[in-house]
Parts: C-alpha cells; structure tokens; sequence
C-alpha cells in the first residue's frame, strides 16, 4: 500500500478504547471519510502507475511497426537480392525437395547437408509430408545466412590494430551518420592491445540495410536483417518481438497454411518452443510485426501458461490492460491494412481467423504432451558467460556443465597465468609438466586455478567416458589444459584456445 494510503490507514484504526456517542459517531465519520480517501488514493495511484506500464508498452510496439515499414522500400529490397546467392539456394533446395519426395524419414539426418540445424534433424526436419520448394528455399536462406553471411559480435575488433576482446567501458552518443542507420545506442569499448588502446566503437543500428554491409551483431541485428531477406524474396514475413529480450522471425508457409518460426542465430525453423523448453526461459508477451499484420503470438512459443499470466501481469497490472492490450493492436492492425484491397483484406482475415484459432487452442493442451520426442537444447549464439548471464543455456547434461566449467576457469587463469606460473625474473620457460606442480598453492595458500581446471577436466572425462582408466583421465586432462594454457618463454601468455574435443564452445 502507498505511504499515504498507509498512513490513512492507520488513522482510521486508531480509535480510543472509551469516547462518548457523540465523540464514537464523529470518529466514525471521520474514518469512513478517510477510507473512501484511501480508496481514492490508490486508485489513482493504480491508475497512474497503469498509465505509465500502457505508455511505455505502446511505445515498444510503436517501434516494432515502424522497424518493419523499411522492408516494405523497393530500393531495400534491391539491395537484400543483390546479396543473395539465390540460384545457388535454389539448386540446393531443388536438391532437398528431390530428398524428401523419396525419403522423407531421411531429412535433416546430417547437420547441415540439408539447411538444417542439429536441433531440426532430431524432430521438425523429419516430415513424413515432402518439404515444398518454397519452403525447401527457406530452410536453404536460414543455414547460408548463419554459416556464410552474417556474424555474432560480443565485442567488436579494434579497427586500428585488429585486436580481439576489447575492454567495455559504457555507452556514448551516436555520430550524425550512425544516427541516420537508427543506431540510437552505442556501446564503446577499449582496446586491450599495449601499443594501441584505442576507443572502439559498437553503434546498435537498426537499419536492415546497413546491416547488410556491416554484416554483424547481436539477435537484434540478425533478425532485422534476415527479416528483410525474407521478404525481398517474396515471401510474407515478420519480425518478433520477445520483451524478456530476443527477436526473430516469422515466414508464412504457404504450403503448411501457418507461420513458421525461424531463428536465424540459431538455424532452427519451425521449432516455436526452443525458448521456453529449450532455453528455459521465462517469457511474458511475443508480438508478430508485419508490414499489414500485427499479432500477439505469445501462446505459440509458451506451455506454461500460468507462469506467463503471472509475468504478463506484473508487465500490465492495471485493471483492464490486457484488454487496453488486444483492443491496442487491434488498431494497429488495423492501420496497416488502410490500404489493402479487398482481395488481400478477405485473406489476411481468413488467416488471422486461422491463427486466432490456433493460438486459443494451444492453451488446453497437455504440456507434458507436446513433442516430448524433440530434444531442444540451450542458445547457442554468443559467449557462454553471455549466455549463462542471460539464463538462456538450457538444461545442460552434467557434462556439459563440467565443460562449462572447465572452460570458465581456464578462462580465469588466463589475466593470472604469466604471474603463476613465470615468477618475477624467472628467465626460463615454465612448462605444464606434472600434476604436482599445478596443484602447488600460490603465494596467497589458494589453490591454483590451473589444478582446479585440471581437477574439472579430469571428473568429466571420467564421468563420460566409463571406459578410460583413472591414469588416461589424468594425463588427458593435463594435456588438454596444456593445450589450452599456453605459455612462449619470456612473453608469456599467448591467450586461451578452445580444444574442441574436450571443452564445450
């Protein structure tokens, strides 16, 4: 309750324990006036707070139909066609449908032969229906865009030297030409190279245009991009909004009659509960944008729907606010389609009936029921401290997690390692040759972290690998973190590399 509210409260209940009638019916009034003053109060102070989620939630949605009105400019669309090697993606998808017409159990069973990510060989990729072309097409985009075209950006590289990993130190103001391509955010960062230390520039531009000549970013960008693709292709396309942070697209299948779901940082097509089941995170709205279609497609990527009437009424708490929310885009749509011909207007209603119908429906399904059989593991774009920091690894088996800790305290060693294991004068290179002289306590009595990484190596490759005696875990372990820790005589340090065959990227 507001401190004014409680207050009020506390001055009705305090009412002597002897007064005489008059006195009882005077207080009496009094502490009805001051409740009818308390219902007021918070009231309006529900309303205000209502006022203030609505306005900052339609703001959101204002931006998510406005970053989709640039896929609609011919000269955007010349440009996303220009960059795509479209007779090749279409042999390729020629190619793929010629596999399901004949052996539709067999799509998708090797990563990437196909278009198709891990994740899809084990579960959606496996129709027994032959893939159309169209579709074949689109499955052939979302694996060259992520392989071949577009890159992850953590952290840029320095432009003057070309040093990886620089240093983030905050946010600045956009430049006149960054504020032309939308970049209204900037991260800035330091470059970690001695000779250099150069301020380093990551300007968040939200023009799909621009992003095909910059051809990196976080999910953000890949989704504005590959969005744009899609549509210059001629297919119908939306970009999807996720407000606990990620963002995607969606393309109508002609074929299948529905939206599929495409993640084009993942390479996963029609796989709507990677967030959640995968994931494991906790969503609240989903919002579809559409050059004349704007749609709250939560229910499409939850099952626990209880837990996301929670989320969504801590976002919207007000009375009335999910129906504020329905009736708001409602109008949206609306808007889009003020210039739609009749034609067009019956199909875009017959499918939002469609959908509509589809969306409701999921609500009384099972949720220990739906596609048990597909395995959907955790985000696989970006650093895993990123990733781990986000919630969004999954449910990783233990070895996994054992990797993951490997990786994290050899990541560790690395500021400390020349310190540790090069003292101060020591001319001579210090070799990683015993597990006795990795396990020595440092100067403080901690233990080092380079046993501590060997000690983690050590219990997984036990753990996975029932046949490997005690002596092989050991001297693999050792040979693994010598790998990944290596140190060049006087220089010292030379950074960290991932051994594929051990530690988890």
């Amino acid at each position: 309750i507001p401190s004014r509210a409680r207050f009020l409260c506390w001055r009705a209940s305090e009412i002597p324990r002897t007064m005489d009638a008059d006195e009882l019916f005077a207080r009496q009034l009094q502490e009805e006036e001051d409740r009818a003053s308390v219902v007021e109060l918070m009231r309006a102070e529900s309303a205000a707070s209502s006022s203030s989620q609505r306005t900052e939630f339609a703001k959101r949605l204002d931006g998510g139909y406005r970053t989709v009105l640039a896929y609609g400019k011919p000269e955007a669309r010349a440009v996303a066609l220009a960059v795509i090697p479209l007779a090749r993606l279409e042999r390729e998808a020629d190619e793929l449908v010629a596999r399901t017409a004949g052996k539709a159990s067999e799509v998708g069973t090797t990563s990437g032969d196909d278009g198709t990510s891990g994740d899809e060989a084990s579960s959606s990729s496996e129709k027994t229906v032959p893939i159309s072309r169209a579709d074949a097409v689109l499955r052939r985009l979302l694996w060259w865009f992520k392989d071949e075209f577009f890159t992850w950006c953590d952290a840029p590289v320095c432009v003057a030297c070309g040093t990886a990993k620089p240093t983030p130190i905050g946010t600045g103001q956009p430049t006149v030409d960054e504020s032309k391509h939308g970049a209204s955010r900037i991260e800035l960062f330091r470059c970690v190279a001695e000779t250099c230390g150069r301020e380093v520039r990551f300007p968040r531009f939200n023009d799909p245009v621009k992003l095909l000549s910059t051809k990196t970013g976080r999910c953000g960008e890949w989704a504005n991009a590959f969005t744009l693709l899609c549509v210059s292709l001629g297919y119908e396309a939306r970009w999807v909004l996720d407000w606990t942070d990620h963002v995607w697209t969606e393309v109508w299948s002609v074929h299948q009659n529905k939206w599929l779901h495409c993640d084009s940082c993942e390479n996963v097509c029609d796989e709507p509960l990677l967030y959640e089941k995968g994931w494991g995170k906790k969503l609240s709205f989903v919002v579809a944008f559409g050059v004349d279609n704007v749609c709250d497609v939560t229910r499409r990527y939850i099952i626990d729907h209880k837990g996301n009437e929670t989320r969504r009424r801590a976002l919207l708490s007000g009375p009335g606010d999910e129906q504020w929310l329905v009736e708001t885009i409602a109008t949206a749509r609306s808007v889009s389609r003020r210039m739609c011909s009749p034609a067009r207007a019956k199909v875009l209603a017959t499918r939002d009936a469609r959908e509509a119908s589809e969306l409701s429906g999921t609500a009384i399904v099972d949720a220990t029921g739906i596609r048990e059989e597909t395995s959907l593991k955790g985000r696989t774009t970006g650093s895993v401290q990123w990733r781990a920091a986000r919630g969004e690894l999954g449910d990783l088996a233990d070895a996994e997690k054992l990797a993951l800790r490997v990786k994290e305290a050899l990541q560790e060693t690395k500021a400390d390692l020349e310190k540790q294991l090069l003292p101060k004068g020591d001319k001579e290179t210090t070799n990683l040759t015993t597990s006795a002289a990795l396990a020595k306590p440092n100067r403080e009595g901690k233990t080092d972290r380079v046993a501590e990484a060997v000690r983690l190596e050590f219990t997984r490759l036990t753990a996975t690998d029932r046949g490997m005696s005690p002596n092989e875990a050991a001297a693999k372990a050792l040979s693994t973190v010598r790998r990944a820790l290596r140190v060049k005589g006087k220089t010292g340090c030379t950074g960290i590399r991932s051994d594929r065959s051990s530690v988890s990227n």
